[in-house]
């Protein structure tokens, strides 16, 4: 579940970046669409947990030649987390932002709190899959699992 918001996030700029306006100053594109997911996860926690994340994702594509922001996506999910009758909740919040460095390289930056994942930044670079930079603080797993066992 770590890197499931950058890959949603990659697979956006993409849809986005061709549907962006032409204009050299026009105000970004944006689309917002609401959140709604329902698995069950049998590998976090290594039983079942039913997972329901609600919420929304904004995503604002800039028309931008040369360098600087290209995307911006914001996320407001809350993930409820159920199993042998216990609940967590957490949140899913942040930002998503894909910036064109000076030698054309995009590269996304995930910015904020990743259920199951971490609180910080991310970095990948769009076009190799390289990891840029590691978040400093990774989720405590083992910590949710214990609150949702029986």
């Amino acid at each position: 579940m770590r890197r499931s918001r950058s890959i949603v996030t990659s697979v956006l700029f993409v849809a986005f970046l061709g549907a962006a306006p032409s204009a050299l100053a026009a105000p970004p594109d944006i689309v917002r669409e609401p959140v709604l997911d329902e698995f069950v996860d049998t590998e976090s926690c290594g039983f079942p947990v039913e997972v329901r994340a609600v919420g929304s994702r904004t995503g604002r594509t800039f028309d931008r030649p040369g360098t600087g922001v290209q995307f911006v996506g914001t996320v407001n999910v809350t993930v409820t987390l159920s199993a042998n009758g216990n609940t967590v909740r957490l949140k899913d919040v942040g930002a998503d932002v894909v910036t064109r460095r000076p030698d054309g390289t995009l590269v996304l930056s995930i910015i904020g709190q990743v259920p199951f994942g971490f609180t910080g930044v991310l970095k990948i670079d769009l076009d190799t899959g390289e990891v840029i930079q590691e978040p400093r603080h990774e989720a405590d797993v083992d910590a949710i699992c214990a609150a949702l066992a029986p």
